[in-house]
């Protein structure tokens, strides 16, 4: 049974990543979705609210997304829904709202677990854009139920593209999953065997993961997840996108960041808020080390991660590759191309740096100006 008694305590490093991200997505989602939608109104909903700010007085989701709601008000009407199994948690969310002066009629504090809520947030939600975040401590909603919610607002007829827009982020416990995974390999038998496993088989749609953790090949974990989000995007119509969060700089990943989409936009601003949230964690993680040692400087820029003209010498190259196959491309169709394995560190900026330079090779007549996102680059 996970327990997140002292969860709330304080942020850490995955959290400062998790949160940087929101602040960042989250602005230009609304701004994207809402500007269309039906009196520029949208819907946040965060699941796994939590008591909406930590014990050291530092923002929870809650806090972040009523702020962001709040700084919007003139431009988009964010309504934002909270749910939590836990009363105490509950009261606590419900005070701070108060005690923030937060508009009642902006947000709604739902307790009692997921399952009890989904339908009526979808249902109160209407055809209005819909944000869910899924951030257990642990397993979330049963595949299924994953797949419903993108699915379960889309009218018969309609493209895609013109269906309700929904998007879903979601924690993926990498913990969770190798926690349970070994009990596949325990050759010990006891009462909770089956149930442990039954779980983990809800949660990833079928029992397909069990050869995965039963052999380990290496990056099975990774495996499991590329399967999961597989799985969901083809049963959803959608695409993904993701993102690694890791408590150190050496640590590996504690969880992924997996956004359900299927908008462009989302992945293009995904990406960002991406890059955004990584040079803040980046920055956290020094100055926290900084602080730990007395103040001394960590050498900075010494792998790729943390080397900024390595990303930009990266993009160059891949969107030369791209163009060896073809005679251009439009940037956002080509992304995942573009950035390779710059996902999750380089942004706008750096492809901008990037296409000066096939300029500079004659690769192309010249770098466009403006915004990249739906720019076409053309071999010249």
């Amino acid at each position: 049974m996970s327990n997140n008694k002292n969860f709330f305590e304080a942020p850490q490093a995955a959290a400062v990543y998790k949160h940087k991200l929101i602040k960042s997505y989250i602005p230009a989602w609304a701004g994207k979705v809402g500007s269309t939608s039906e009196d520029k109104r949208v819907v946040v909903y965060d699941a796994y609210s939590g008591p909406g700010r930590y014990e050291d007085e530092q923002p929870g989701s809650p806090e972040l997304l009523v702020d962001t709601a709040d700084a919007m008000a003139n431009l988009r009407s964010v309504f934002s829904v909270f749910s939590e199994k836990d009363q105490g948690y509950c009261d606590r969310l419900s005070e701070l709202l108060v005690e923030k002066d937060i508009d009642t009629d902006t947000y709604e504090v739902r307790r009692g677990p997921v399952e009890d809520h989904i339908d009526t947030v979808l249902s109160n939600a209407g055809e209005l854009p819909l944000f869910v975040f899924l951030d257990p401590y642990g397993l979330t909603i049963p595949f299924d139920r994953v797949v419903y919610v993108l699915k379960s607002r889309d009218k018969t007829g309609y493209s895609r593209l013109l269906q309700p827009k929904t998007e879903l982020l979601m924690n993926f416990s990498f913990e969770a999953v190798r926690r349970i995974s070994g009990v596949v390999r325990s050759t010990k038998d006891y009462a909770a065997k089956q149930g442990q496993i039954d779980a983990l088989n809800n949660a990833l749609g079928g029992d397909w993961w069990q050869d995965l953790a039963r052999d380990e090949p290496e990056g099975w974990v990774m495996d499991v997840l590329e399967g999961y989000a597989d799985r969901v995007a083809s049963a959803a119509e959608c695409g993904y996108i993701t993102a690694d969060v890791a408590d150190s700089l050496q640590a590996q990943p504690v969880y992924e960041l997996i956004l359900f989409t299927r908008h462009t936009d989302g992945f293009w601003e995904m990406a960002r808020s991406m890059s955004m949230a990584r040079k803040e964690w980046r920055e956290w993680l020094v100055a926290a080390k900084e602080e730990a040692t007395g103040g001394q400087v960590e050498f900075r820029g010494l792998d790729f991660d943390d080397d900024e003209s390595a990303w930009v010498a990266e993009l160059a190259d891949n969107m030369e590759a791209i163009l060896r196959s073809v005679p251009g491309f439009t940037v956002e169709n080509k992304l995942g191309e573009v950035l390779g394995r710059t996902l999750g560190l380089a942004r706008e900026m750096h492809i901008r740096k990037a296409l000066k330079i096939l300029e500079e090779r004659k690769v192309i007549a010249i770098a466009p100006k403006g915004k990249l996102q739906k720019a076409y680059i053309a071999r010249k």
